[in-house]
C-alpha cells in the first residue's frame, strides 16, 4: 500500500506540475502588467505634482523667471496653444516690446525654448508646459503672465 499511495503523489504531482507553472508564469505577466501600470501612474502624477508646485511658486513668487526672452516664448506657446487670456497676450507684447520687438527676440535660444513650452527657473529649474491639461495650463500661463509683469514690467 506503500508504494501505491507513493505512485499516486508521484502522477498526482506530475500532473499538477504544468498546472502550477502556467499558475507562476500568469503571476510574472500580471505583476509586470501592474508595474507597468504604476509606472505610467507615477509618470502622470508626477506632472500633476509637478504642475501643482509650480503654481503655488508662481503665486508666492517663489518661482524666479529666467528670462524675458524665454516668458515671452514662454506666453507664445501659450496662445498658440490656447491657454491665454488677453492680459497674457498684452503682458507677452510688451515683453517683446521691450525686448526690441518679435524678430529680435527671435533670435534668442530662450525665446525659442519658450515658443516650445519650456519655462526656465533663475535656478536652473525648468518646467515643460506642453505636459499641462487645458484647465491647469490656462492657469499656469496666468500666473506666468503675472509674474512677469511684477518682475519684468515693474507692474
Amino acid at each position: 500500500m506503500n508504494r501505491r499511495y507513493l505512485a499516486i503523489v508521484l502522477v498526482a504531482g506530475t500532473l499538477a506540475l504544468p498546472s502550477l507553472a502556467c499558475a507562476n508564469a500568469f503571476d510574472n505577466i500580471k505583476q509586470s502588467a501592474s508595474g507597468m501600470m504604476n509606472s505610467a501612474n507615477a509618470t502622470q502624477s508626477g506632472n500633476i505634482a509637478g504642475s501643482a508646485t509650480l503654481l503655488r511658486e508662481l503665486g508666492t513668487g517663489s518661482f524666479n523667471l529666467a528670462s524675458m526672452q524665454n516668458v515671452a516664448g514662454v506666453l507664445g506657446y501659450c496662445q498658440k496653444h490656447g491657454y491665454t487670456q488677453s492680459a497674457t497676450e498684452q503682458v507677452k507684447n510688451r515683453l517683446l516690446s521691450k525686448l526690441g520687438g518679435q524678430s529680435k527676440a527671435a533670435q534668442s535660444p530662450e525665446y525659442q525654448q519658450g515658443l516650445s513650452g519650456l519655462l526656465q527657473g533663475g535656478q536652473g529649474n525648468q518646467f515643460n508646459v506642453a505636459n499641462l491639461k487645458d484647465r491647469i495650463g490656462t492657469r499656469v500661463c496666468g500666473a506666468v503672465a503675472k509674474q512677469a509683469l511684477s518682475s519684468f514690467l515693474g507692474k
